[in-house]
């Protein structure tokens, strides 16, 4: 149901059919119940789920048995890992949302579920991409200004306990985490409703999707900070847990935003069809 007018906040945004896309206020409690009912989809659907969590545990616990001795190369990775997250979990919006439908969810269709919206899925993908690959730049940087004779902090050789405790490796997570804070935020701004509402309708463009997203954001600041924090610490415990608990933690968050999207926005079919030409 819609929120009354005085609360409601639309956008100039029309779908192919003509319905009005209209956002809507939250509640810090709707957080919980998002992770609640990602909960129950798992449960539903628990060979997908263990699919996805596998991939994404496989994935941490290699970046870390492959770069231990690299700490400024971990780092970096894992938050590649989170800024991709929105485009890696499309399939587990897919399922989701065929659950709520009450369909049958296959695993090819799954794996391919961003076909029908394939161009604009790709162009989100790609700004995520873009937005990833001046992280990477932005990451020996820092590293120089731990220290100012070189790219490299201590020795690339100490492994991750002994960085984590040298005075060069603390200057340079302290720096890393405040910047990754940031751009990670500016990620979740622009997605976290974008892969979803391109799913629900395939005429949707990405860049459309992403400003809608922007502007949600800004309307459910408070709710939304809190939903980021979960999100980056239940991601920050599967690494830390060497991808261990990603086999749920992955899954989890996909189908909870999943839901957080349908909390979040709402096709209102009670307004006239308008043509934005």
């Amino acid at each position: 149901m819609l929120h009354s007018p005085a609360a409601l906040h639309t956008h100039d945004h029309y779908l192919e059919n003509g319905e009005h896309v209209v956002s809507k206020d939250v509640q810090y409690s709707q957080v919980f119940h998002w992770l609640s009912q990602g909960w129950q989809d798992m449960a539903r659907a628990p060979g997908i789920s263990l699919f996805f969590g596998v991939i994404m545990a496989v994935s941490v616990a290699s970046v870390y048995f492959a770069f231990r001795n690299e700490p400024v190369m971990m780092f970096k990775i894992a938050t590649f890992f989170v800024m991709l997250s929105p485009f890696l979990a499309t399939g587990l919006y897919y399922v989701a949302h065929r659950l709520e439908e009450g369909k049958p969810v296959e695993f090819f269709d799954v794996i391919t579920s961003w076909r029908s919206n394939l161009s604009n899925i790709a162009l989100f993908a790609l700004c995520l991409g873009i937005i990833t690959a001046i992280w990477a730049r932005i990451t020996p940087l820092i590293a120089a200004v731990a220290v100012s004779d070189g790219l490299l902090i201590v020795n690339p050789e100490q492994g991750l306990m002994s960085f984590l405790t040298s005075a060069q490796g603390m200057e340079f997570l302290t720096m890393f985490m405040i910047l990754a804070s940031l751009v990670s935020l500016l990620v979740f701004s622009l997605s976290v409703i974008t892969i979803p509402l391109m799913l629900k309708d395939n005429k949707i463009g990405a860049i459309s999707a992403m400003i809608l997203s922007f502007e949600v954001v800004m309307e459910n600041k408070g709710v939304m900070a809190l939903w980021a924090l979960v999100i980056g610490a239940l991601l920050t415990l599967g690494m830390v847990s060497l991808g261990g608990a990603m086999l749920l933690i992955m899954p989890l968050l996909g189908y909870a935003s999943w839901h957080a999207f349908n909390d979040l926005i709402e096709i209102d079919d009670g307004y006239p069809a308008i043509n934005p030409s």
